[in-house]
């Protein structure tokens, strides 16, 4: 597990580099503080259930950090299709690992990136072992949003945190209620569009 841990976080942060470089603020933008960040891992064991289709081994939900990368002995974890919010099984690959972006990523990509909503089913046949790394900056860094991604006609959508907010929230509201971290960050669009027309005006005015 420590060997497993230490090449798995090395494989974030090739990740972050090749997400960053795609948003165009390229490859370095964090990848230092990614290295130097928070690696949680979590072990889940999910074992047979005699009605799986009245019960979820975990309620739905988005990661809170900047991408998670999972490992899973078997079928049971789910998506949310964000076209028409059905869920989708995520296949079994043998010796795959699935990567999902978290809140911190669609934070920083001003939308670009979206979290991932998933959750985990169970079944009742076999024991389900899922291994996730999730990876963040560190405790109390805060993550905003790239200023090279924001203008007067795609403003800011979302106000900057850190993993010790997260764990502030959670200690403050129960996930299973379905309350979204991500969702608090949301900056009211509205907002937005008074103080872009607030900046036009006194443009014109001076």
């Amino acid at each position: 597990m420590g060997k497993y841990s230490s090449e798995v976080k090395k494989l974030s942060v090739e990740i972050t580099e090749a997400i960053t470089e795609s948003l165009g603020i390229g490859p370095n933008y964090i990848s230092k503080k990614m290295e130097d960040g928070m690696q949680v891992i979590t072990v889940n064991c999910y074992p047979p259930c005699p009605n799986p289709e009245i019960a979820l081994g975990l309620p739905p939900h988005s990661d809170y950090s900047c991408l998670t990368i999972v490992l899973q002995s078997c079928p049971g974890l789910e998506i949310m299709h964000t076209g028409d919010s059905k869920w989708k099984q995520v296949p079994q690959l043998h010796g795959a690992l699935q990567v999902h972006v978290g809140d911190h990523f669609e934070v920083l990509s001003n939308g670009l990136y979206k979290s991932v909503v998933h959750r985990a089913t169970l079944n009742s046949d076999r024991t389900r072992i899922s291994i996730a790394s999730l990876h963040s900056l560190g405790l109390e860094e805060k993550m905003g949003t790239a200023k090279e991604l924001v203008s007067e006609e795609n403003p800011g959508r979302y106000s900057e945190s850190s993993f010790k907010d997260f764990l502030n929230f959670l200690a403050n509201n129960d996930l299973a209620e379905g309350k979204s971290f991500i969702n608090t960050l949301k900056v009211d669009e509205n907002n937005n569009y008074l103080k872009l027309a607030s900046a036009l005006f006194l443009s014109v005015n001076y």
